[in-house]
């Protein structure tokens, strides 16, 4: 039995600078993984890499490890929240912190005003005779004094706290350090029911205390229907006491760093492949594209400036993993990024899919990836709490930029191939067909799973419909990659032709 042909482009595809774009959209940055292969398998390997958001660091992985899918695969099916920084943990410190303190100062003012010993009245007329009583206010005083200090140091500390989680809570086992906890709460609990029931003397009540807010801690962290509830709740009424995002960046930056560091870091500063990387700048409002090579042209720059842009060249594989970071720092979500004397937020909150600057950089043509149909985003009656309101407004916003971006495509860029069925389309949109499961936040194994077969499954869709594969190598859904395993037929050696 002969094996099949592996599918692949055509041989005649007529272009010389093909682009890949690759939007944002959090957790559905899985989807985008499922192309990649695809990509990879077609041997279709772009001259331009423009990457937002989540689509800027799968743009700098694979570029890192040479068009290669199976590392992003490996680290998408075992991504968590708490992978990249949404720590529930640090979340509830500065709550709980912010609670104390509030709590603290309230009592040491009623605690205060509400002594007749420490009155003025008693302090200068009757000289304080009854000395026991304004002792025991002044020690009440001083007690509250002290727990909103330490309130105060438990919301210091809560931004310390998620630089060693990151640092200590390997990305391939994200849970271990949950499992850890687990098991030194239910040593807790152990011993709080044997010395309650034995009639041990212990402080019981302290111990209920701490049990109680270690349970709450680790159910916010557990993966599951319970988890996810808890922590709906928690969106609901948790404050944010810092005003610079709920979590920081330090997870997202080890994650790029060690996968980067696994591949070929060089590759980040060839400028034989173009990379774009773009954040907003909060300082100027202008967008900044962050580019890998030393000398962007003069034109470049000016439809970059005409976009209300700035284009900033990188010259190290360390800047270019901050762009990265920067690029992926959702507005209240992560606190903003400084790279170059400016504070950076993600890019995708107002051009999430930056064609325009792959077609300054010369593109002849581009594959388009979207996490979301490009025909509306989904109505949805109500948003059960802050993140889910916020990626629907981003949704909003991202599908309105894509339409902006598609009108404003040259004349002769079309999705549809030419009607002689010779000249291929020279945009080639990979989307899916309907909502993808998980939403944004939605981190976990089953949902990376399904949205990178959805991937891979559209993008030879689209690549067949936009006349890019040779014939006979359309793919049907039987043939379909499914992540996490080798693909179904190996990869041509054939690279796509480039400038």
């Amino acid at each position: 039995m002969t094996e099949p042909a592996p599918r692949r482009c055509r041989d005649d595809l007529p272009f010389r600078r093909i682009a890949l774009v690759l939007s944002g959209g959090g957790a559905l940055g899985a989807y985008e993984v499922g192309v990649l292969r695809v990509l990879e398998t077609a041997a279709l390997r772009p001259s331009i890499l423009a990457g937002v958001s989540v689509g800027a660091i799968n743009a700098v992985l694979w570029l890192a490890n040479g068009f290669r899918a199976v590392p992003l695969e490996r680290v998408w099916l075992g991504l968590r929240a708490s992978t990249i920084g949404m720590r529930w943990i640090t979340l509830l410190m500065r709550a709980l912190g912010a609670a104390v303190m509030a709590v603290a100062g309230i009592q040491t003012v009623l605690t205060l005003m509400g002594s007749p010993a420490l009155s003025p009245h008693a302090i200068f007329v009757h000289a304080l005779p009854e000395r026991a009583d304004a002792a025991g206010a002044v020690l009440d005083i001083l007690a509250w004094v002290l727990v909103g200090l330490f309130g105060a140091l438990i919301v210091r500390g809560s931004r310390s706290s998620e630089d060693w989680l990151a640092r200590f809570s390997p990305p391939r086992d994200p849970m271990r350090l949950h499992r850890i906890f687990g098991v030194a709460l239910a040593a807790g609990v152990i011993v709080h029911v044997v010395t309650w029931a034995a009639g041990i003397p212990w402080p019981h009540r302290f111990s209920a205390t701490v049990l109680l807010v270690g349970s709450v801690v680790w159910f916010a962290n557990r993966p599951g229907r319970a988890g996810d509830r808890l922590r709906r709740m928690m969106l609901r009424i948790a404050p944010e006491t810092q005003g610079r995002g709920l979590w920081g960046s330090e997870a997202r930056r080890r994650l790029i760093e060690r996968i980067v560091a696994g591949g070929d870091p060089a590759a980040l500063t060839r400028p034989d492949t173009h990379l774009i990387i773009s954040a907003c700048a909060i300082g100027s409002g202008n967008m900044c594209y962050f580019v890998n090579w030393p000398d962007p042209a003069p034109e470049f720059r000016e439809r970059i400036a005409n976009a209300v842009g700035q284009v900033v060249p990188l010259a190290t594989v360390t800047e270019i993993i901050e762009a990265a970071v920067a690029s992926s720092a959702v507005p209240a979500v992560f606190e903003p990024v400084r790279l170059g004397g400016q504070e950076l937020v993600d890019g995708g909150v107002f051009s999430n899919q930056p064609l325009h600057a792959a077609l300054a950089d010369g593109a002849d043509a581009m594959v388009v990836v979207l996490v979301s149909p490009s025909a509306g985003p989904a109505h949805a009656e109500r948003e059960p709490h802050l993140l889910e309101l916020g990626g629907r407004l981003l949704e909003i916003a991202n599908w309105r930029n894509l339409q902006t971006e598609l009108r404003a495509l040259p004349p002769g860029w079309s999705r549809e191939p030419g009607a002689s069925g010779g000249a291929p389309a020279r945009v080639c949109v990979v989307e899916p067909e309907a909502p993808l499961p998980g939403g944004p936040y939605g981190y976990s194994t089953a949902h990376s799973v399904e949205l990178m077969r959805r991937g891979s499954r559209d993008a030879w869709r689209a690549l067949a419909a936009a006349g890019w594969l040779a014939p006979g190598h359309e793919p049907t859904h039987e043939t379909a990659h499914e992540p996490g395993g080798p693909p179904p037929i190996a990869p041509s050696t054939r690279t796509a032709p480039r400038a």
